[in-house]
């Protein structure tokens, strides 16, 4: 359980609350075998009566208390009726009727002073476990058994807190069909404590112990006695009061200095009920040990008078000696206990456990078309492209960071093209614009769109710097007419079949449309026949077929020498170095 009241500043220093309240249930089991301990063993009352903090008494207040603020958490968390009394139910019976079992059909006849005919045929034996399975019905004694003993008949009076356990359970219970965990309606629970709280100071004022009589076999007055705590830790849960350690230890200082009267036997109840809520939830962290270890309080609880009446009849009439001994045996068994009954019967509460609510269906395609409506859903099918072929990037070029060029929007959806924007510039000397088919690219053709901020054309679709899908790789779209690299090495010259194909002639002879050549700046592009059907407008408007009249007059940039200018590439940011520029700047001269 956690608990959102609580939030510490160093979270790693304390265990989880559910764990803290099984040391502290698991520390008060013990403590209570330690009370037990001398009456059992026949040397009286083991704490003086003018103490005005009786430890056994303080750890059952404590029990209570610690219950009604985690049964609260568990109706919080599900509030069904159905489930809430199926659990409390595989909590309370499984061990109780265990150890019941257990000493009326196998520990009872070995250990009777009856015959073993005598002692199944009594009405006692049978009786013993039909009114305990009632719980509300306890029965203490077997036929024949711990007859000499010094506190005799009684054959497990811890269970004497397990009907009150119930009758709590009932109450709350009760309080809950009326909305008392509704914030609206929590006040009910208020007013439900403070009635408990004057039944009490009023039973208290009767002469004589236990003079308020008993509920079947329930006192009323100490039933009553651990209502009020079981209230208050219902009450700390709904209210969400601060835990505050600080003010745990003055309410038990305070106790401390008090006499043991009446008032002092009032404090008690809320000093240290308010004092193991809040140990719960500081319980430090490197106590943290396997659940196991620490779980079977319940078990130790239930278990540790019967073996401690059993110690009494082997002989052992010391109280610390009758601790030494019981004290393990009660541990190993009521670990026992958890492992092979509790924590198996407690699993079957996933049979009550709501089911997980289902996730939403996935919208059907023909809701497709509205989610998509939404801008935030859309993917940027822009990068929906296939990956580039590997490649061989020289050492120097390998840590150059390229910045993508811009592209012209597609105004519908054109096939995935082969190369991305933004590719590594191929090593080596240039080579012409010449498609892998041998024929060169017919001039003015879509793939030529104008660079945004320029006159002169540029490819529209992967810039010329991308590796080719069949290896040839394009870095330029021709080689510079003056016959020098970019280096300022010479450049080789087409000779045979590829400067035949540059002159405009094929490889085979035939005729080749007119290939795109240096042209002065007044030349316009010549026409080309209509594109296929799945071009875009996009291309047809750049490739000059929409052009309704003379292009739109715009100075081309010039450069020494009366050619025209290469696009320069976009201004790099100052700290970014570029070794090799995509579009290399041509040289003066040119």
């Amino acid at each position: 359980m956690d608990d959102a009241r609580v939030v510490h500043t160093r979270p790693e220093w304390f265990a989880e609350p559910h764990h803290g309240f099984a040391w502290i249930r698991m520390i008060g089991a013990l403590v209570v075998i330690y009370g037990h301990s001398s009456p059992l063993a026949g040397t009286g009352d083991l704490f003086p009566s003018d103490w005005p903090l009786q430890p056994d008494e303080g750890v059952l207040m404590g029990f209570f208390a610690m219950s009604g603020f985690q049964i609260t958490e568990s109706w919080v968390r599900d509030p069904h009726l159905g489930r809430f009394a199926a659990k409390r139910v595989l909590r309370l019976w499984p061990p109780m009727l265990t150890v019941s079992f257990a000493m009326a059909l196998i520990v009872g006849p070995m250990i009777t002073t009856l015959s073993a005919g005598d002692y199944f045929a009594a009405n006692g034996t049978w009786g013993y476990v039909v009114n305990n399975a009632g719980l509300l019905t306890l029965k203490h004694e077997l036929p024949g058994v711990f007859l000499d003993n010094p506190w005799p008949n009684a054959v497990n009076g811890s269970l004497w807190t397990l009907p009150m356990e119930l009758i709590a359970y009932a109450g709350l219970y009760a309080l809950l069909l009326v909305g008392a965990a509704k914030h609206r309606y929590r006040w009910v629970m208020a007013v439900a404590l403070i009635g408990l709280i004057a039944w009490d100071r009023h039973l208290e004022q009767l002469p004589g112990s236990e003079s308020a009589g008993s509920f079947f076999s329930v006192p009323v007055e100490s039933l009553v006695a651990f209502l009020v705590a079981f209230a208050f830790g219902v009450l700390l849960n709904l209210y969400r009061i601060p835990l505050s350690p600080l003010a745990a230890g003055a309410g038990l200082a305070v106790l401390v200095l008090m006499p043991n009267s009446i008032t002092g036997s009032f404090w008690m109840t809320f000093a240290v009920s308010y004092a193991v809520v809040v140990a719960g939830h500081f319980w430090p962290s490197r106590l943290t040990v396997p659940g196991v270890w620490v779980n079977g309080s319940y078990g130790v609880y239930v278990w540790g008078f019967p073996i401690q009446q059993l110690l009494a009849m082997a002989g052992i009439h010391n109280q610390w000696l009758m601790l030494i001994c019981a004290a393990p045996l009660a541990y190993c068994i009521g670990t026992l206990s958890w492992k092979f009954i509790e924590e198996p019967t407690l699993k079957l509460r996933h049979y009550f456990t709501p089911a997980p609510k289902k996730k939403e269906p996935e919208p059907a395609e023909e809701d497709l078309d509205e989610v998509d409506e939404d801008p935030e859903d859309l993917d940027d099918l822009d990068d929906l492209e296939p990956e580039e072929p590997e490649s061989v990037t020289p050492a120097h070029e390998a840590t150059t960071k390229r910045r993508p060029l811009p592209r012209p929007p597609a105004p519908s959806p054109e096939p995935p093209r082969p190369g991305r924007p933004g590719g590594r510039p191929a090593s080596g000397p240039s080579r012409p614009s010449t498609p892998p088919g041998g024929t060169p690219r017919p001039a003015g053709s879509p793939a030529d769109a104008a660079r945004p901020g320029s006159g002169t054309p540029r490819p529209a679709g992967p810039p010329s710097d991308a590796p080719r899908p069949n290896g040839v790789d394009r870095q330029r779209p021709a080689t510079p007419p003056s016959g020098t690299r970019i280096d300022g090495a010479p450049a080789p010259r087409p000779d045979g079949p590829q400067r035949a194909r540059l002159n405009g002639l094929p490889m085979n002879g035939a005729p080749l449309p007119p290939a795109r050549t240096r042209r002065s700046a007044e030349q316009r592009p010549p026409r080309l026949p209509a594109p296929p059907p799945d071009e875009s407008v996009l291309a047809k408007r750049l490739s000059g077929d929409l052009d309704a009249g003379p292009p739109p007059a715009r100075p081309p940039a010039r450069r020494p020498g009366g050619r025209h200018a290469r696009p320069e590439p976009p201004p790099a940011p100052a700290e970014e170095t570029r070794p090799v520029r995509p579009y290399p700047k041509r040289q003066d001269g040119q």
